[in-house]
C-alpha cells in the first residue's frame, strides 16, 4: 500500500444522496451517479467499551511463568460487539471480541443475564458469542479459577454488556461485504516437527504451513456508518514474557489504528474495528522463531505484526465487493469432552474415545519459539519420569494419574490431571459465511479439517468458513492426532488426548446438521456455573503510605525543556496503588491550543505507556521447582508512576504537558481519594 486512501463522503451526505436518488434493480441499488451498492438485507449494529482491569501486582497467565507480573499499562483492553439480524427481527447473532487471553463461560452467563433483564429473550446463550483475541498481555483474575479477582470479572462483564448495548441501540438496516486477502509476514509455523507428521498428501494441498488468509466483514448501515470485523490466525505473543505491561498486543494495535484512521476520515465519528483470532494454535508472531522478530524489540515487533494485519484489512476495506445474502442462524451447545465416543467416520482408526483432561510434560516446556517454559522440560518428551512426577506431586499436592488415564493419553506423559466442565461449541451462518465457534486453540491443519467438516454438511451455505477460536470458554489446544503423537507443546496442552480433534469434528458435524435441517441441537451437556464458588483475591493496597518529603501527585523528576519529534519523553509522579480504583483513564498527553489544553494521547495510544514501581518491591526469579508460587504480598509504600511517550515523527510542534490521574487510600478501610496532577509544560520541536 502507498499510504493514500480514497476520501469517502461524510455519512450524512451519503445517506441524503441515497435516500434522494436510488432505485432498486434486482439485488443492487443504483445511485444517480451510476455507482452500485447492495440492497440493505440485515439489521446491523456495533459498539465498543472498556474492560481494563488491574494493571499492577497481578500475574499474566498466558506464558505460565511466575515472573510475568504486571506493573503497568501499554494499551487499555476493549470489548467490541457486533449484532447481525434479519430485517424481520426473527433471528439475531451477537459476536463479541475481547482483548483477553481467553473467554469465560461465567462472563458469558452474566452478560446474557444482564441482557435479558433489558431485552427479554431476544438475546440468550443460543445467540451470544464472546471470544478473545488471546493476547498474552491480559492479566488473570476474571476467570473463576486460581486467583479470582471479582472487580476484574465485574469490569469485563460490564464492558461487554455496554458494548452490546451500544450495538443494540445503533441497530439499523444495512449490508455486509466479505473478502479475503493474504497477510504477508504475519506469522510463522512454530511447531514444524508436529506439522510434518500430517500426511504428505494432505500437506501438499496447501501452499503454506500456516493459513495466511485474513477474512474481513465490512458492515455498512444505511446512514453510512461503517464497522469492521476480521479474523486472522496468529498468536498474540509478540509482546514476550519480559514485557510487564497490560496490552492488546499486535491485534490491539491493529484495532486501535484502524479505528483511529477510519474515525478521522469520518469527521471523528467513532467506528468499531475488531481483529479476531482463528486457528493459530501453531502460529507465532515471533518470526525469528527464537522469541524475537521481526522488530528491534518486542514492542516494535507487535507494532509491525499489527501493521501487517492492518494494511491487509485497509486494503480489503477499500476493495471488498461480495455481499452476504441469506439467513442469520446459529446453533450453540455444550459437550463433555472428557468422555466422548468418537466414530470411525472421524478417526479413520476405528471407534475411539477422548480422555479425562490432563496436561503433559510438553505443556510445561512451553513453545520454544515463543520463549519456552519451565527449563526442567523440553518439547517432545514421550516417557513418564518418576522423579519429575514426584516433584510435581510434592509441589502441587496432586495425585498420580491412574494407569487407565496414562494409557488413554499415550504417548503423552502426564504432568497432572484436572477437572474440566463441558465445553461450548457452535456453528452460525450469515448468508454464505459459516462461523465455527471453538473454545480452544486449534492448530493450522486441525482448523483446515474442521472447515472441511462444516463444508461437507452446509454446502452452499458455507462458501466461506471461518474458525472463530477462543469462543465462550477455553479448552486448551486441539491438534491433529498425527501432531499429538509428536508431543510438541501444542500436543502436551491437548488435554483430552489424541482423539480430541476428531471428537470436536464429530460434535461440530452434529451441530451443523441441526442448523442445516432447521432443527434444535439435542443432547447438550450442562456447562455448569462457578459463580459464587471461588473466593475473590483482593486488589490494590489496604492503605498507601505517603512518600517521604513529598505528596501524592508531586512530580518525581524534572522534564527536559523540549523534545524533538521521534524522541521519547518521560515523567514520573508519586501515587498510591493504581488498583485501589480501576480508572477510566490514567494519564493524558495534552497540547496547548490557544488558551485551552487538548488531549492528544492517553494510555490507549500505542506510543504511550506507564510503569508503576515501588522502591522496596523485589520479585523473586523463576524457580523451576516451584512454578506457581504465591506472588509477593503488596507493600503499602508509595509508587512512582512513570509516564512514557514515544513522540510520533508527525506530532505537531507546540507546548505540551502530562496530566496524571492517580489514587491513594489514606488508611485501612478509608475511601480511595482520586486526584489529578499536572507536569510542567515542555516543547515538542521539529526533528533535529
Amino acid at each position: 500500500m502507498d499510504g493514500t486512501r480514497s476520501k469517502r463522503r461524510p455519512p450524512t451526505e451519503l445517506a441524503r444522496t441515497l435516500v434522494a436518488c436510488v432505485c432498486s434493480v434486482g439485488f443492487l441499488l443504483i445511485g444517480c451517479g451510476g455507482e452500485a451498492r447492495p440492497a440493505s438485507n440485515y439489521l446491523i449494529g456495533a459498539g465498543a467499551a472498556d474492560i481494563t482491569g488491574p494493571i499492577v501486582d497481578v500475574e499474566f497467565p498466558g506464558y505460565s511463568r511466575s515472573t510475568h507480573i504486571a506493573h503497568g499499562i501499554q494499551t487499555r483492553l476493549t470489548a467490541r460487539a457486533f449484532i447481525v439480524g434479519e430485517l424481520d427481527e426473527s433471528r439475531r447473532l451477537v459476536l463479541v471480541v475481547t482483548d483477553l487471553l481467553y473467554a469465560s463461560h461465567e462472563v458469558r452467563l452474566s452478560v446474557v443475564e444482564a441482557l435479558q433483564a433489558k431485552y427479554g429473550d431476544q438475546y440468550s446463550l443460543d445467540n451470544v458469542v464472546v471470544s478473545a483475541t488471546h493476547t498474552h498481555s491480559a492479566p488473570a483474575g476474571y476467570v473463576h479459577e486460581g486467583r479470582f479477582r471479582e472487580p476484574f470479572f465485574d469490569a469485563v462483564v460490564a464492558g461487554v454488556v455496554e458494548a452490546i448495548d451500544t450495538a443494540h441501540e445503533s441497530l439499523s438496516p444495512g449490508y455486509i461485504l466479505i473478502g479475503e486477502e493474504e497477510v504477508e509476514g504475519g506469522g510463522a509455523q512454530r511447531s514444524l516437527p508436529a506439522y510434518l507428521q500430517n500426511p504428505e498428501a494432505e500437506r501438499a494441498r496447501y501452499e503454506h504451513d500456516t493459513d495466511r488468509q485474513l477474512t474481513l466483514l465490512k458492515f455498512v448501515q444505511d446512514d453510512g456508518t461503517t464497522s469492521v470485523l476480521n479474523w486472522f490466525a496468529v498468536h498474540p505473543t509478540a509482546l514476550t514474557y519480559d514485557s510487564k505491561f497490560v496490552s492488546g498486543d499486535h491485534k490491539g494495535h491493529a484495532a486501535l489504528e484502524m479505528e483511529r484512521r477510519l474515525s478521522a476520515e469520518n469527521s471523528g465519528q467513532p467506528l468499531v474495528a475488531a481483529f479476531a483470532n482463528s486457528n493459530c494454535g501453531d502460529v507465532t508472531a515471533n518470526l525469528n522463531l527464537d522469541n524475537t522478530g521481526p522488530g528491534k524489540n518486542d514492542l516494535d515487533s507487535a507494532r509491525i505484526i499489527g501493521q501487517r494485519q492492518l494494511d491487509t484489512a485497509l486494503s480489503l476495506f477499500d476493495s471488498v465487493s461480495e455481499p452476504l445474502s441469506g439467513r442469520v442462524d446459529a446453533r450453540i451447545t455444550a459437550v463433555d469432552m472428557n468422555d466422548v465416543e468418537v466414530s470411525d467416520a472421524f478417526t479413520g482408526a476405528g471407534p475411539q474415545k477422548t480422555c479425562p483432561a490432563a496436561r503433559g510434560y510438553s505443556f510445561a516446556a512451553g513453545s520454544t519459539e515463543d520463549g519456552g517454559g519451565n527449563p526442567v522440560f523440553v518439547e517432545g518428551m514421550l516417557m513418564q519420569d518418576p522423579i519429575i512426577d514426584q516433584l510435581v506431586q510434592d509441589a502441587l499436592g496432586t495425585k498420580p494419574p491412574s494407569e487407565e488415564v496414562l494409557a488413554c493419553h499415550a504417548p503423552k506423559p502426564i504432568l497432572w490431571t484436572e477437572t474440566r466442565d463441558p465445553m461450548p461449541i457452535g456453528v452460525a451462518t450469515i448468508g454464505q459465511l459459516a462461523l465455527v465457534f471453538i473454545p480452544g486453540e486449534i492448530t493450522t491443519m486441525a482448523g483446515r479439517r474442521m472447515r472441511e467438516t462444516v463444508r461437507n454438511v452446509l454446502g452452499d451455505r458455507s462458501e466461506h468458513v471461518v474458525i472463530a477460536a477462543y469462543s465462550n470458554d477455553h479448552s486448551g489446544y486441539i491438534t491433529t492426532p498425527e501432531e499429538y503423537d509428536a508431543q510438541q507443546y501444542e500436543g502436551g496442552h491437548t488435554v483430552y488426548g489424541k482423539w480430541t480433534l476428531p471428537a470436536y469434528q464429530q460434535e461440530i458435524d452434529r451441530v451443523a446438521r441441526a442448523l442445516a435441517s432447521d432443527e434444535p441441537v439435542t443432547n447438550g451437556a450442562d456447562p455448569g456455573d462457578r459463580r459464587g464458588t471461588v473466593k475473590s483475591t483482593a486488589i490494590g493496597n489496604e492503605f498507601d503510605e505517603p512518600p517521604a518529603g513529598a505528596s501524592f501527585g508531586d512530580v518525581v523528576e524534572a522534564l527536559q525543556a523540549s523534545y524533538a519529534q521521534g524522541e521519547t519523553m518521560s515523567v514520573s509522579f508519586w501515587t498510591g496503588h493504581p488498583d485501589n480504583a480501576l480508572r477510566d483513564i490514567y494519564f493524558e498527553i495534552q497540547r496547548r491550543d490557544g488558551s485551552e489544553w487538548r488531549t492528544v494521547a492517553t494510555e490507549n495510544d500505542w506510543f504511550t505507556r506507564a510503569k508503576w514501581v515501588q522502591a522496596s518491591r523485589v520479585f523473586p526469579p523463576l524457580d523451576p521447582f516451584n512454578p506457581f508460587p504465591d506472588p509477593p504480598p503488596p507493600l503499602e509504600e508509595a509508587f512512582t508512576a512513570r509516564v512514557i511517550w514515544q513522540i510520533r515523527d508527525a506530532a505537531e510542534v507546540g507546548t505540551y504537558r502530562v496530566v496524571f490521574h492517580g489514587s491513594e487510600r489514606p488508611e485501612p478501610g478509608a475511601d480511595v481519594r482520586l486526584f489529578a496532577a499536572e507536569s510542567p509544560s515542555f516543547e515538542v520541536v521539529r526533528a533535529r
